[in-house]
């Protein structure tokens, strides 16, 4: 009997037919898609995270920076008779100054800045030329103040005239030059001076002895406390000018206060970049002047609750730096 020769099962079917393929394809084309798109959004976030991390690390250095000076403040005080004619007791005495409070009312007038500002005498030993240099213990006058402006007096003479200005809350320091400095020609021959000529008179100068240690800055907050982390002042503001008054002294006058609360508030360059095409040359109001004028905790709080409150509300990134610094200088009493 003939038989046929068996045939293999796979015989019948030598390759995937057409649908199959296309079928396959389509699949594989779709999985495609996906991962681009997954591949796509890692990059944004990557990007966009890198980018904030890169915009507040500018910030987080600028305030390393002010906090590492405030700890430097001096006053370098001694004792003396409080009246050379008629003295009656002794009194804490010193020809520099400390002065922390309301940048509206530090800054001369026509300034756009916000929050508080600080200015105070500390060993930087700066000095503008390469003559007196060698001496690091030098005294200088130092502060620190935001203001908002363009950059025209700060970007490179390289860039281009086309390049548009930008419009910026900045962190300014203020380092007056140690040949330069200003506060004895005022404090030496009247120990009652109290004014503000100090360090307006450096600010006034031209060129100005400040520079730009972090841009989008929209709050600074020094709050002085003493060592029981108690308020120093009702409204902030911290003077160690001495008081008219020679019988008593007050607990400011000539006396640093020996700690510092410290808060800063930056923002990242896109939400500043969208708030200058919305404000122009005009400083955007993110902070109301009411905030950061009564210095008790509850009240503290509730300011740093409101502006937060507004920060989101106008979707801006931002991130709040916060310290005590402690004044190595400072000798407290309440006596």
């Amino acid at each position: 009997m003939y038989h046929s020769p068996r045939r293999s099962p796979f015989s019948a079917r030598s390759g995937f037919s057409l649908l199959e393929v296309l079928v396959s394809m389509t699949l594989l084309a779709l999985v495609l898609v996906v991962l681009l798109n997954v591949t796509d959004q890692v990059q944004k976030t990557y990007r966009s995270t890198r980018g904030k991390t890169e915009q507040f690390r500018e910030s987080r250095i600028a305030f390393e920076s002010l906090t590492r000076r405030l700890s430097q403040a001096t006053l370098n005080t001694y004792w003396d008779y409080n009246d050379p004619v008629t003295p009656t007791r002794y009194h804490r005495q010193s020809e520099l100054r400390f002065r922390a409070g309301r940048a509206t009312v530090l800054l001369p007038a026509g300034t756009q800045t916000t929050t508080h500002g600080v200015f105070f005498q500390g060993p930087t030993g700066y000095v503008s030329n390469s003559v007196n240099s060698g001496l690091e213990n030098l005294l200088n006058t130092s502060g620190y103040f935001i203001e908002f402006g363009d950059d025209s007096a700060i970007r490179p003479g390289i860039l281009p005239a086309s390049i548009p200005l930008k419009n910026r809350f900045r962190l300014y320091e203020l380092v007056e030059p140690a040949e330069s400095l200003s506060v004895y020609r005022y404090t030496s021959g009247n120990p009652l001076f109290t004014g503000l000529d100090w360090f307006r008179d450096p600010l006034a100068a031209s060129p100005r002895p400040a520079r730009v240690l972090a841009s989008n800055i929209v709050a600074l907050i020094i709050w002085p406390k003493d060592p029981q982390n108690a308020s120093l002042a009702t409204d902030y503001n911290y003077d160690t000018s001495p008081d008219a008054d020679l019988a008593a002294q007050a607990i400011q006058e000539h006396q640093l206060p020996p700690i510092l609360q410290v808060t800063m508030v930056a923002i990242d360059e896109a939400s500043a970049g969208r708030l200058e095409a919305t404000n122009g040359t005009t400083a955007p109001d993110l902070v109301q002047a009411s905030w950061f004028t009564q210095s008790n905790q509850a009240q503290f709080d509730q300011d740093l609750k409101d502006l937060k409150s507004r920060l989101l509300a106008e979707k801006v990134n931002f991130r709040i730096f916060t310290s005590n610094v402690s004044i190595s200088g400072a000798k407290w009493s309440r006596n």
